[in-house]
């Protein structure tokens, strides 16, 4: 027990545990380092409460889903939980469904702040996409536009034209 007290104490996620319709029965100290909340304030609020609104119906039915598989992990989810500062952060969450577990009774989840990672996967995309000068799509997103507007002129049975405009010199531009 010491040893479990000390893991969950010191580890850099934040575990949770909650009842079926979210309701928090424990969180990590680890939930005052990466979401600001002191773990007493969390205790006995619904979980949905923080997730942003646009993202607690994908929670929910994270939570129902886990609730219908106990003892097996799902895979992870991700929503944005609201940081006690009012600003958004990008979580990653796995579920795993213990209530048949009579020493924890709830559904455990292992979330862990991604906002860095999501902002670094923008970057990428958009630096593959764009042109580092101008900031201007690049042919690479153009062919991508364009393989989607012919898949959805077909399906639509639509004609599609493209206008091709060549600048001469426009480098030197």
């Amino acid at each position: 027990e010491r040893r479990f007290r000390s893991l969950v104490q010191h580890s850099s996620d934040v575990i949770t545990v909650v009842d079926i319709d979210s309701t928090v029965r424990f969180v990590s100290p680890a939930v005052a380092r990466v979401f600001g909340y002191e773990p007493e304030a969390l205790v006995g609020t619904r979980l949905t409460a923080i997730i942003h609104p646009d993202d607690r119906s994908r929670a929910a039915a994270s939570l129902a889903d886990a609730a219908n598989r106990p003892s097996v992990p799902m895979s992870p989810a991700g929503w944005r939980v609201r940081h006690r500062d009012g600003t958004y952060l990008f979580a990653e969450t796995l579920a795993t469904n213990l209530l048949p577990d009579p020493s924890v009774r709830g559904i455990v989840l292992n979330t862990r702040d991604v906002s860095e990672r999501q902002a670094l996967e923008r970057q990428l995309t958009h630096q593959a996409f764009h042109d580092p000068l101008t900031g201007l799509a690049n042919r690479a997103l153009f062919r991508d536009r364009v393989q989607h507007a012919l898949a959805v002129a077909d399906r639509q049975q639509r004609r599609l034209a493209v206008l091709f405009l060549d600048l001469d010199d426009f480098k030197k531009v």
